[in-house]
């Protein structure tokens, strides 16, 4: 059995420019990942999309495997289904493939780890990914959807909703290749919290990353 890890760190980004390349607490964004998957260890082959050279030269320097982000997945219109799938194609030969963000910094290695051993190790599950469960009011179109106002339940009562934190994914080659979508027909949902939740896309978010990063990290130290 032969897994892969593909980390897609461009350049360029519209809502927060340079984005995968800005400061957080000292280290580059896109280095958290990184070591977080190095440490991990689980993956016979890691490799970083991208279309930038620093980032490039950092991944081999790890000793993971760097491809040239192709022009048309590098533009807003392109998604993670697209992404992984273009990998597959490019690198048919696993057995599971994973998709990790540096966009989500705070994805500890032992998740990585859990992650990965509940799919490889599964004859039940053929994807995975990380989320949040939520007990809280939430409204689509300005209708209530776990929930009726007029019976105000408890929030630990509540129906939770299932938030994809858009961190991680895995899947299997047999259900990746019939679906062309990173996540399957049964998969394994792995909650984690909010600090490992932490999805940078706006310039908000990467303030609320330093100062949550600072935070736990004092705690810890």
């Amino acid at each position: 059995m032969r897994t892969a890890c593909f980390i897609p760190i461009k350049a360029n980004s519209e809502r927060v420019p340079g984005k995968n390349l800005r400061m957080l607490n000292g280290k580059k964004l896109y280095q958290y990942i990184c070591e977080h998957v190095k440490t991990a260890d689980v993956f016979d082959d890691v490799y970083i999309d991208t279309n930038s050279k620093e980032v490039a030269d950092y991944a081999q320097s790890m000793g993971f495997h760097a491809i040239e982000r192709k022009p048309e997945l590098a533009l807003n219109t392109a998604n993670g289904n697209d992404l992984l799938v273009y990998h597959y194609e490019q690198f048919p030969e696993y057995d599971y493939y994973f998709q990790l963000f540096a966009t989500a910094p705070y994805m500890m290695p032992e998740t990585i780890k859990t992650c990965y051993e509940r799919l490889v190790s599964s004859e039940e599950f053929d994807s995975c990914f990380t989320a949040l469960e939520n007990h809280s009011f939430y409204w689509y179109g300005g209708t209530p959807i776990n929930y009726r106002p007029g019976i105000l339940p408890r929030s630990q009562d509540m129906m939770p909703v299932i938030e994809e934190t858009t961190g991680l994914y895995g899947i299997s080659r047999d259900s990746l290749n019939r679906y062309r979508c990173r996540i399957g027909r049964k998969p394994y949902i792995h909650f984690v919290n909010k600090f490992e939740a932490v999805d940078i896309n706006t310039e908000e978010d990467l303030k609320v990353a330093e100062y949550v990063g600072r935070v736990i990290y004092y705690y810890n130290e």
